[in-house]
């Protein structure tokens, strides 16, 4: 059964009339009696015309208010308004209510004056007209063209609901026999009081849509979208760009009913044909929305049901041809699926370079750069790649992408345990300002929280609380709604998990930890097997280490690469600290290094290197302690936070003092190992570490004593004593076995 254009056109015929409100003729009076002022007072300041123009814009682009509302914008003193005028704006008001259409058509006569029909006729009085395609010329004669469509019944409804508009404390005297007609009246005007024209419910779909992409901290809150959103969709119920700005509202609170609803309801007012019964178009917006609804299920994790609406919609994209769609899908598709990723990102990229879509071949770099980034790509092609993204945002301003790559590089280089290359890429993005952007616009998205939270970690491995708080405050405030938002709770569970940790506030810092795995579960696995191991609690930790093991050799749930190893560090850690001296395990050690080589994670290699020289201590090589000390000490003290550099200084204190040899080199050695500890309890001390301060401080008296430094040792038992008074921890003292 064939469907006729005919039939196809009913269902997209709109209605594109707007009402003739009191308050849009409320502002054809106040234009009008500026221009008037403006004809006899020549010497009106500029001040004076460019606040009325910055004023009249925004009342334009605004939904209707109430007289008062507007009278008191006018009277407020933010804008430079002449007290002529608005008395004049108030005399005219008032002939308006009291003439009714013999005033309203003379209204409408004189502002048809005002507008310049032809911009090429010279004039005697140019500066008193109006340009026909400026704003305020575009929105009069929209006013004109409305009010000649109005026949002389509807006049006298719009004179009557302007008369209710300027007059709304009836009197019961004024009400008399039509009291409750009157009331209906008076009461349909403020229930529909928030009028939007078309353009108006344009203008702010677009200014709010770019809002929630750019800078989500501009934008109307949830709430507050929400109201806009159903006047705005009252009043213009087939505009189908409202629902989609409700889907984006609803997006934000993680509202799963309310956001496929919006969808739906995108989907039904769109129509999907144009004014000539094009069947193409259907297909393309059946097409598109099959997309649309796939990315709705994915932001909400359901990996099934979007992977079930991508391919519907490249399905019907290969039956049209559309290899737009078609390239759209294949980007999304390389999220879903986990089996040839670097094919698909491929494929997406060259496609997209042949079709001329700059900005899926930027993202889909930045996408194959992740991926080779944990899947063992050599850095230095990696960064050469991500290099060619840059050139493409630059060419075509891709804010949005140019924020990205920068916290991507920051990632990559944090990955690769470069910590300070990533807090100067973070910090590079942070300065960004909208004169660098060659759109003249800063974006203010989920890059840059994750900068801000990147330089908080920084500053919290840095023992700089204060400062590490204040910006996760600033990350609170800029982007206070979903998604983004997971991206500093988890860096605010993080900074209440370290602290708790070093303060031995066992409670805390496990609850901290279980609030990580909202957000991500193997870091929430990962930080409380460092719970366990720190509270001595071997079993627990052992048996939560295999879970998250078992879990990634699982080939369709692996670990990421970096968490695979630090979790075979742990273990390795919970093997040697809970065995010792009976067996001592450094198996999975070597095979954390030869992952760190095999992926460039520099720092974790360097970190299985330190725990092997505590191995070699142990076992009495202090002379093999100290060979691998040398090759990661230095990568340590240059990109390792205050606590893993003093635990490393204090690990190669030991190593030396232990490696000494004959009475005089060895006093020289211990005297400058009891000094080195001294920089190590002032690390301890910032990082509140006060378990590992007595530690040291109970090591350096050993050293002081054995050297016959009694004054020097005495300090060190006091600084002890007032230590443990203060802050009285659960210390085992293993200064010697631990690091």
């Amino acid at each position: 059964m064939s469907i006729s254009k005919e039939s196809l056109n009913i269902f997209n015929r709109k209605n594109h009339r707007e009402m003739l409100t009191p308050h849009r003729l409320a502002l054809a009076v106040l234009i009008h009696d500026f221009f008037t002022i403006r004809e006899a007072d020549k010497d009106i300041s500029r001040a004076h015309i460019r606040d009325f123009c910055i004023l009249i814009l925004k009342l334009i682009q605004s939904p209707d208010l109430m007289l008062a509302e507007l009278q008191d914008i006018l009277g407020c003193g933010k804008y430079l308004i002449q007290q002529q005028l608005i008395d004049e704006f108030d005399n005219s008001l008032k002939h308006l209510n009291d003439d009714g259409t013999d005033y309203l058509l003379q209204l409408v006569d004189n502002v048809g004056k005002l507008i310049l029909r032809d911009p090429d006729v010279v004039t005697t009085k140019p500066q008193l007209q109006i340009g026909k395609k400026s704003v305020i010329g575009y929105y009069l004669r929209r006013l004109l063209i409305n009010f000649d469509k109005l026949t002389f019944s509807e006049v006298s409804s719009v004179i009557s609901a302007y008369r209710r508009y300027y007059s709304p404390n009836v009197t019961e005297k004024k009400l008399g026999m039509n009291r409750k007609l009157n009331l209906v009246f008076y009461e349909d005007w403020y229930s529909n009081r928030d009028q939007w024209s078309k353009g108006q419910a344009q203008l702010f779909i677009a200014t709010q849509a770019a809002l929630l992409t750019s800078n989500e901290e501009k934008a109307f809150n949830p709430k507050e979208l929400g109201l806009h959103i159903r006047n705005l969709i009252k009043t213009n119920p087939d505009l189908a760009e409202g629902h989609f700005l409700s889907y984006l509202n609803y997006l934000r609170v993680k509202e799963y009913c309310g956001a496929i609803s919006s969808l739906y309801h995108c989907f039904d007012k769109s129509g999907f044909i144009d004014s000539k019964g094009n069947v193409d178009e259907m297909s393309k917006g059946f097409r598109f929305a099959a997309l649309n609804l796939a990315v709705l299920y994915f932001h909400f994790g359901h990996r099934n049901e979007a992977l079930a609406a991508l391919k519907e919609a490249i399905m019907l994209a290969q039956q049209a041809n559309d290899n737009v769609c078609l390239q759209h899908a294949l980007s999304w598709l390389h999220c879903l699926t986990n089996a040839n990723k670097d094919k698909l990102l491929e494929h997406s990229i060259l496609k997209s370079l042949d079709l001329n879509l700059p900005y899926i071949v930027s993202l889909g770099i930045q996408s194959f750069v992740q991926f080779a980034g944990i899947s063992g790509g050599t850095p230095k092609y990696i960064f050469e790649t991500i290099t060619r993204s840059d050139i493409v945002n630059c060419q075509h301003g891709f804010g949005d992408l140019t924020c990205s790559s920068y916290a991507q590089k920051s990632g990559m280089w944090l990955f690769y345990g470069k910590s300070e290359m990533s807090s100067l890429w973070s910090q590079l993005l942070l300065h960004l300002t909208p004169e660098s952007n060659p759109l003249g616009i800063t974006y203010f998205g989920e890059a840059l929280c994750q900068s801000i939270c990147n330089v908080a970690v920084q500053l919290l491995n840095e023992a700089e609380y204060e400062k590490s708080y204040a910006l996760l405050v600033l990350a609170k405030e800029k982007f206070p709604h979903e998604p983004v938002s997971h991206t500093w709770l988890l860096c605010e569970c993080i900074y209440t998990f370290t602290r708790c940790l070093h303060r031995q506030e066992w409670i805390e810092a496990e609850a901290a930890a279980q609030r990580m795995a909202v957000y991500d579960v193997c870091e929430s696995r990962l930080r409380i097997v460092e719970l366990f191991i720190q509270k001595r609690d071997f079993s627990a930790a052992y048996k939560c280490i295999n879970e998250l093991i078992d879990v990634h050799n699982d080939f369709n749930s692996r670990l990421r690469i970096d968490y695979h190893v630090r979790a075979m560090i742990l273990y390795a850690e919970i093997r040697y600290a809970s065995c010792y001296p009976d067996v001592i395990p450094p198996i999975a050690l070597h095979a954390c290094l030869a992952y760190a080589n095999d992926f460039f994670v520099d720092y974790l290699g360097a970190l299985s290197h330190l725990r092997l020289a505590n191995i070699q201590l142990l076992m009495k090589l202090p002379a093999q302690a100290l060979k691998l000390l040398d090759k990661c000490l230095l990568h340590i003290l240059t990109h390792g936070g205050l606590y893993d550099r003093s635990r490393a200084m204090l690990c190669y204190a030991k190593c030396i003092v232990a490696n000494s040899k004959g009475t005089a080199e060895r006093n020289k050695t211990i005297l400058a190992a009891a000094e080195m500890l001294t920089k190590v309890v002032a690390g301890f001390t910032k990082v509140e570490a006060y378990a590992k301060v007595k530690d040291a401080l109970h090591l350096q008296a050993l050293l002081y004593n054995e050297l016959n430094m009694v004054a020097e040792r005495n300090k060190c038992a006091f600084d002890f004593r007032l230590v443990e008074e203060d802050y009285p921890t659960a210390s085992n003292i293993t200064p010697v076995t631990y690091l």
